[in-house]
């Protein structure tokens, strides 16, 4: 099976649909897959270099299993850490549970659970480099390094290979509703947007929806994938709006349309941001409440993977994990 892995010359949207049940991923590249998921191109930035031992924006493998290392001896240890406090694999069953511990925080107490044991990140890398620690090789690692483990990956590569990973998770969401169409609906996009939020009231929502846009249009893919690429960057959009107003008063679709523009480069169509402002808009004002429209998307983006702690929720969990793992790498 490991054999037949492609090199990462033929990577594409439908790499993992065309390995099927023929490729071998580990519980720690899971992990890595999901923190990588839903962040913008600056997030696979420094995520490469947390690999990046020596700074010459190329990884080896033995600097890419430094972070596998540390998840696998924490887990390994697993009924000595405070239960309470870890993440378990076990909860990634019921991504309904929304008061799971996100992502983020599961490196972050993984990393610092380690850093507790004396080990340093630099010894750790002698241990790895040195032939002390054993591993397994996956598709990934075959994929991403070769089969005798001696390519080195480019930063390129890497941001491609994670584009591409994106790319392919938003077809399969698409594909379960399009039904073999090019399009889906308005409504079946609205509930893909409430779909893992803490909206109670959804089929309000949906109602809203069906009522003002009575003739279907459908949204292609190239919007859908436009709308969750433009959430990769809700932290940035939420600034951006600042511009707007300092009071968090509604905006209208232009307004709304130049902040996403500003905050992520891209511009997402008149019909798309019209149906989400047939989708927020509750008293049918065509504006919409800044103040609201984020906070129900900040859900939507970790797919119900979040924490009730907001110090570890996403992106900040994330970011606090990097700089504690930077800080041992020094080391």
């Amino acid at each position: 099976m490991l054999k037949r892995t492609p090199d990462r010359k033929k990577n594409s949207s439908r790499f993992f649909r065309d390995l099927h049940n023929l490729g071998l991923i580990s519980y720690t590249e899971y992990l890595f897959f999901l923190c990588i998921l839903t962040k913008p191109n600056a997030g696979f930035n420094i995520a490469f270099n947390m690999f990046d031992a020596d700074g010459n924006q190329r990884v080896d493998k033995k600097e890419f299993m430094v972070l596998g290392e540390i998840f696998r001896k924490s887990t390994e240890n697993i009924s000595s850490v405070d239960q309470e406090s870890v993440f378990q694999p076990k909860d990634f069953v019921s991504v309904e549970q929304s008061s799971e511990p996100s992502v983020g925080h599961f490196l972050w107490q993984r990393t610092t659970k380690y850093e507790k044991k004396g080990q340093t990140m630099g010894e750790l890398r002698r241990a790895i480099k040195e032939g002390e620690v054993k591993h397994k090789d996956t598709s990934l690692l075959i994929h991403l390094f070769g089969k005798n483990g001696q390519n080195d990956l480019r930063y390129e590569d890497f941001c491609r290979f994670m584009e591409n990973l994106q790319t392919e998770v938003l077809e399969i969401e698409f594909l379960a509703y399009s039904r073999g169409m090019v399009t889906i609906s308005e409504v079946d996009f609205a509930r893909m947007v409430l779909k893992y939020t803490d909206v109670v009231n959804t089929e309000e929502y949906i109602e809203n929806v069906t009522k003002r846009i009575p003739e279907e249009k459908g949204i292609t893919f190239e919007d859908f994938r436009s709308f969750f690429l433009f959430l990769n960057n809700l932290e940035d959009f939420a600034i951006a709006m600042q511009m707007y107003t300092l009071t968090g008063r509604s905006i209208g679709q232009a307004e709304f349309k130049r902040a996403v523009k500003v905050s992520t480069g891209h511009e997402l169509s008149e019909h798309l941001v019209d149906t989400l402002f047939q989708l927020f808009d509750k008293d049918g004002d065509n504006r919409l409440s800044q103040t609201e429209f984020i906070g129900v998307m900040k859900d939507r983006i970790h797919r119900g993977f979040r924490a009730n702690n907001s110090a570890y929720n996403g992106w900040p969990g994330f970011q606090k994990c990097i700089r504690a793992t930077l800080r041992q790498s020094k080391a």
